[in-house]
């Protein structure tokens, strides 16, 4: 194979038609450009494909076998010395646009990018070169060029706007999203429309595709930006959005704008919401269901007042909002727990305080202070939490409900009576008459459907009235090792205070799963937690369906 770097993409078409017996690698460097001025952070990037000659004529390209990948790992060098490791395998539109026959093959997408930190090096004028280490472990170098850095330029902070998208119709409350990078530091991304500041984004959301990028930005990795937009507080019709970044030393930029049509009636903002707590699948336990052979009644047989018992009380969190039309506030106004499509406790009906959690339930209106961060425009959204109380043994022993899948569903209506199923889950009601209580627990990372590479984070966290003595990580069936347990978790203590805090202060696990080292294959995987106590109960905690693309990192 011969390998041939181009010097304009003009000259791209004739290189890509059969010449010779012999396949040609075309190489083009996008950025920076032979002789340019840079300051900041400098993206290095292009793309390589193959002339595919093995092929023969382009309109038989989708018949033909092609051999494994072109590239198999791209590296930066400045002044002859190693920089980073490009990420490859980026899609390119614009390549694909104007050679469409590149679809299908092992080159749609023939984009690699990377980074230089220009003040890593002193004024004046360097070199740059791309290493390829190719399939059939060849390496070449390519795109030879000079460059010169001047530090005494303030890079202005860029990015860009991913949602919406162009001409996008908006109702309700929408998202905006991308993110920003400056070489200096964001002081706020701020979100105008038509020509008015909105307010500022919420930043910090974990990015690793820019990490990729940009290796040399200790910011890169959370560069993500996220504004719930309140769109009910426009006219409908045609707006423009636009998101501007400005740095710690006063330089701002406007990193995109988009055309966007927005079209709210009462009809169609509804509230929405979510369920926090349970997880989906969760078994919610009670005790004592067979009274004979116990030594003692069962603590629902005694006529006593439902939630009692602690051990057997399910808790219902999350949280709910609403927005109106430009003609109504909007705002909540009642939230019901449904189970089984059987309405079960109402916040119109009148709420309780239960001693054991120290808060109010059946009651709409707790804080949510990380909610009003996303949706700060949004009536009463510093106070968008409710809470529910389930009594599982007085719900399967006074009220008929049996052992095994149920459906606990959250309704909520607004002031101007628009009712919606916000959320709905599965859970287990199961009867359990070993004193030794089942674990429980949930997984944090990956999140449901989550795209991941390389190393996959699994955390979360497991209680158990004894001892827990092992946390295992199952994934597709196999066992592939245990995690590390006994993690401080003051985020569980909040969640459960009235367990004693010997089971709640330090319950979190984490595991680092290599899935190149367990030559898991790219697709659709699933991770199951197990935990073993003392006397070798062992409890399924969490499941968990994610997606690997090791071939094209996130």
């Amino acid at each position: 194979m011969r390998y041939k770097g181009i010097a304009g993409a003009l000259v791209l078409l004739t290189l890509l038609l059969p010449m010779s017996a012999v396949a040609e690698t075309i190489f083009w460097l996008d950025t920076p450009h032979d002789g340019a001025t840079v300051f900041g952070l400098v993206e290095v990037n292009g793309f390589v494909v193959d002339d595919g000659e093995q092929c023969g004529p382009q309109w038989t390209w989708n018949t033909c076998e092609w051999a494994e990948a072109l590239v198999s790992n791209i590296e930066l060098y400045v002044d002859d010395e190693f920089v980073a490791t490009a990420d490859i395998n980026q899609p390119r539109y614009d390549v694909l646009q104007a050679y469409p026959w590149y679809a299908g093959t092992p080159y749609s997408r023939p984009g690699f990018a990377t980074s230089i930190d220009s003040a890593a090096y002193a004024d004046g004028v360097h070199t740059l070169f791309i290493r390829i280490t190719f399939s059939d472990s060849t390496v070449g170098d390519y795109g030879h060029r000079s460059f010169t850095v001047d530090n005494n330029i303030n890079q202005a902070p860029f990015g860009a706007l991913e949602l919406p998208g162009t001409n996008q119709p908006m109702n309700g409350v929408f998202p905006i999203t991308g993110w920003a990078l400056d070489d200096s530091e964001v002081v706020f991304v701020e979100i105008l429309v038509d020509g008015l500041a909105m307010g500022n984004a919420v930043t910090g959301r974990h990015r690793p595709d820019i990490l990729h990028r940009f290796p040399s930005n200790l910011d890169a990795e959370y560069s993500g930006f996220v504004r719930m937009l309140n769109t009910t507080v426009l006219p409908n019709g045609i707006h423009v959005i636009a998101v501007r970044v400005m740095d710690d030393e006063g330089a701002s930029r406007v990193i995109g704008r988009r055309f966007v049509q927005t079209f709210n009636t009462g009809s169609n903002l509804p509230p929405f919401g979510e369920i926090n707590w349970p997880i989906a699948d969760a078994t919610m336990q009670t005790t004592g269901c067979n009274p004979t052979g116990t030594g003692g009644d069962p603590p629902w047989s005694g006529g006593g007042e439902p939630f009692d018992v602690p051990e057997v009380v399910g808790m219902v969190l999350g949280w709910t909002l609403d927005v109106g039309s430009r003609t109504d506030f909007g705002g909540v106004s009642y939230v019901q727990l449904l189970l089984d499509g059987n309405i079960i406790a109402d916040t119109n009906t009148g709420s309780f305080y239960w001693d054991p959690a120290e808060m109010d339930f059946n009651y709409y209106g707790h804080p949510r202070m990380d909610i009003h961060e996303l949706y700060v425009d949004v009536p009463n959204s510093k106070h968008a939490g409710f809470a529910f109380l389930m009594d599982i043994a007085d719900l399967m022993f006074n009220h008929g409900y049996g052992q095994g899948l149920h459906y606990i569903k959250i309704r909520a209506g607004d002031i101007e009576n628009n009712v919606t199923d916000i959320a709905q889950l599965p859970v287990i009601f199961d009867c359990n008459d070993d004193p030794d209580l089942p674990s429980f627990g949930d997984i944090y990372t990956p999140a449901h459907m989550e795209l991941e590479a390389g190393i996959v984070e699994v955390t979360g966290f497991a209680i158990d009235s004894d001892r827990i003595d092992a946390v295992e990580i199952w994934v597709d069936g196999t066992y592939v090792g245990d995690a590390d347990f006994g993690l401080l978790s003051p985020e569980v203590e909040d969640l459960f205070p009235w367990l004693p805090s010997a089971q709640t202060e330090d319950a979190g696990f984490r595991y680092e799963m290599d899935t190149v080292a367990l030559g898991l294959a790219d697709g659709e995987h699933s991770i199951v937690v197990w935990t073993e106590d003392k006397d070798n109960s062992r409890t399924i905690v969490g499941e968990r369906r994610w997606v690997l693309d090791n071939l094209n990192p996130p």
